[in-house]
């Protein structure tokens, strides 16, 4: 399993917060412990520590930002993930997007269509 670099694991982060808040307005503690464990899978020699700073400077990012700029921000961040990921990572990081969404117990519609959407601009 290959590490991603620096921009790509940002990318990710703010693509799975943008997930888990924009498809029902909230982010549960338990999804929250999801995606962090998620990016800490994507990068296992970094520090718990550090990755609960990466969620701290995308949420401080995220929530600095109107809704076309985080939603333009995180599209910036699918094209980088389609640049630098393969099939295997793509299809990856989808099976993290629905373990998000599972993890506070109901998987939503606006979930199923994000996830959907994003299997498809990544050729999945």
């Amino acid at each position: 399993m290959s590490n991603l670099d620096p921009q790509a694991l940002d990318a990710l982060a703010f693509l799975y917060l943008t997930f888990g808040h924009s498809t029902d307005g909230t982010l549960t503690g338990d999804e929250i412990r999801a995606l962090a464990q998620k990016l800490r899978d994507w990068s296992p020699e970094t520090e718990l520590v550090e990755v609960g700073e990466l969620l701290k400077r995308t949420v401080a990012e995220y929530k600095g930002l109107g809704p076309d700029a985080r939603h333009a921000r995180a599209q910036a961040g699918v094209e980088l993930l389609v640049e630098q990921t393969d099939a295997d990572q793509r299809a990856r990081v989808l099976a993290d997007l629905q373990t998000i969404a599972a993890a506070d117990g109901d998987v939503s519609d606006a979930e199923q269509a994000f996830i959907a959407e994003l299997a498809e601009r990544f050729g999945l």
